[in-house]
């Protein structure tokens, strides 16, 4: 029998559980901690800004994504959420043991989340150095269209009409 996966949006008990079970690994930056930044990930949620929807089953989360309506204050960036027609496909993470549907079903409820919402271009942020991610996100039939510079590497973004 095929395990099934919910669907559905994030909330504060999330947070601790999503670094437990495995979706959430590393630290997210060096200026926070995932508790503090998926706080302000709620937060935002809260106000309008963004959607976190988070992948389970019977075994416990498996993984996360979120869809940024408009960048939080200092981050402005209207090629890639500008609060109206364009919205950013953000921190997709799945369990590294969790079944090879569940990206999929992830970024296809984004998607239409995002339809929903009457966003017509959704975009996504990708390192440079990451050849694996940019491959996959390609193959989800986004195309680059900017480079920018970080301190200790390169962004890529791409785009694709969800219309």
């Amino acid at each position: 029998m095929a395990r099934k996966i919910f669907l559905r949006f994030g909330q504060a008990s999330d947070v601790e559980r999503l670094t437990k079970d495995g979706v959430l690994t590393g630290a997210p930056s060096a200026r926070e901690t995932w508790q503090q930044r998926m706080t302000m990930c709620l937060a935002e949620q809260k106000a309008g800004r963004r959607l976190i929807l988070v992948a389970e089953d019977e075994t416990g989360l498996l993984g996360m994504v979120q869809l940024v309506f408009k960048l939080p204050a200092g981050y402005d960036d209207p090629e890639a959420a500008n609060g109206m027609d364009v919205a950013m496909m953000e921190s997709l993470r799945v369990r590294p043991n969790c079944p090879a549907e569940v990206g999929a079903e992830l970024i296809g409820e984004v998607q239409r989340l995002a339809t929903k919402r009457n966003v017509k271009t959704l975009t996504f942020l990708v390192s440079m150095s990451n050849t694996r991610a940019i491959n996959q996100v390609k193959s989800w039939g986004f195309e680059e269209f900017r480079i920018m510079p970080e301190a200790d590497k390169m962004l890529a973004f791409f785009r694709k009409s969800v219309d």
